[in-house]
């Protein structure tokens, strides 16, 4: 038997006993809040500023043994900002729905309080852009962002099976921002933390 195959039945081996360590799925749902960075860059030649805003979220995990898992996160509901330029305020408000795809580290199996370390992918729909103050009338439009997600957590296991879990994620989000007339007028650089509480459900 070649050495590839060898390495491959090992490799094989090797997942299925992970995976029959501790398959199983956890589910949470959660209120959090998109808090932009400070600087959130220029905008036709104005320093720009995006407030923050509370919304819903939920996840979907599936772990492959006691310390590793996939979990797709995503808001179940739209968060809103307003956009606002020095000297000018607000001058457009925009939606967004964030989703992240991460693989996540988990410390302290065996505890009933379970640290947790993510990396992964985010993709940001952006939608529902309006102008308003002193470009009210005019269309603006936001491009969708991607980019790196990193998250840092904890869940805290009031039974075998519910959890409650505290977590903040830091997504990537840079969106090219065009306004009628006007073209292009730059990038908002949101790069958020998301932040808040969940409850969870293991399977």
């Amino acid at each position: 038997m070649s050495r590839l195959a060898l390495m491959t039945i090992g490799l094989a081996g090797l997942f299925a006993a992970a995976s029959a360590q501790a398959q199983q799925f956890t589910a949470t749902l959660g209120y959090q809040n998109t808090d932009p960075k400070s600087d959130n860059g220029t905008l036709a030649g104005a320093d720009a500023s995006v407030n923050d805003d509370w919304s819903l979220t939920g996840s979907a995990a599936y772990g492959f043994n006691d310390s590793w898992s996939v979990e797709l996160w995503s808001g179940l509901a739209k968060y809103e900002h307003d956009v606002s330029l020095a000297g000018l305020g607000t001058i457009a408000s925009v939606e967004h729905r964030p989703t992240t795809l991460s693989v996540n580290y988990h410390f302290l199996p065996e505890s009933s309080f379970r640290p947790f370390l993510g990396v992964g992918y985010g993709w940001v729909n952006v939608s529902g852009e309006r102008t308003r103050g002193a470009l009210a009338g005019l269309g603006i439009d936001g491009d969708n962002a991607n980019g790196l997600s990193l998250t840092l957590g904890a869940d805290w296991y009031l039974s075998e099976n519910f959890f409650l879990r505290a977590d903040v994620r830091k997504i990537d989000f840079d969106t090219e921002v065009t306004v009628e007339t006007l073209g292009n007028v730059g990038t908002a650089e949101v790069d958020p933390l998301i932040y808040g509480i969940s409850a969870g459900f293991r399977f």
